[in-house]
């Protein structure tokens, strides 16, 4: 298994550090259509969180994936939308994963060359990844209060 500091980039083709094209959209889903180039490159299991979504269909249904630069710094900053869209920016999430980084937002201005957008990639995706385990600490403290364990309950 890779190291946590490893960056799941290292195992794409070229080592993450090319452009790898736009996913064909298919039919239109992250499981069935565009995804499936983004699970050859970066497997079935969730980058952020570890959650294995290949071994039953119940977790396969949580598959999805995130755009490490989200699309909108394409629209509020001016990034290049084909480098935003290709497959080289994305990665394997969980759906819940995905849903915790609903609110996180890139500022930094648009990159030059796409040397600068693999290093800011790389950067916030260290910082989502991080951004996400809080938010899973946070979300299990909540529920574990809510909803305490019964008396001999393990969890």
């Amino acid at each position: 298994m890779a190291k946590e500091s490893a960056l799941p980039f290292d195992h794409y083709i070229g080592g993450g550090r090319e452009l790898l094209g736009v996913p064909a959209w298919g039919d239109g889903s992250s499981r069935r259509g565009y995804g499936q180039a983004v699970f050859a490159q970066c497997g079935f299991a969730c980058v952020y969180c570890g959650q294995e979504m290949e071994t039953a269909y119940e977790a396969w249904l949580a598959l999805s994936v995130d755009h490490v630069i989200p699309t909108g710094a394409g629209k509020r900053l001016g990034y290049p939308i084909e480098w935003i869209q290709d497959t080289a920016n994305q990665v394997t999430c969980c759906r819940a994963c995905n849903e915790f980084l609903n609110g996180y937002r890139v500022t930094d201005p648009a990159p030059v060359t796409v040397e600068e957008f693999f290093d800011l990639r790389d950067r916030h995706f260290l910082a989502k990844r991080e951004w996400v385990l809080g938010r899973h600490a946070s979300e299990r403290a909540w529920y574990d209060a809510a909803f305490p364990p019964a008396p001999g309950e393990d969890r």
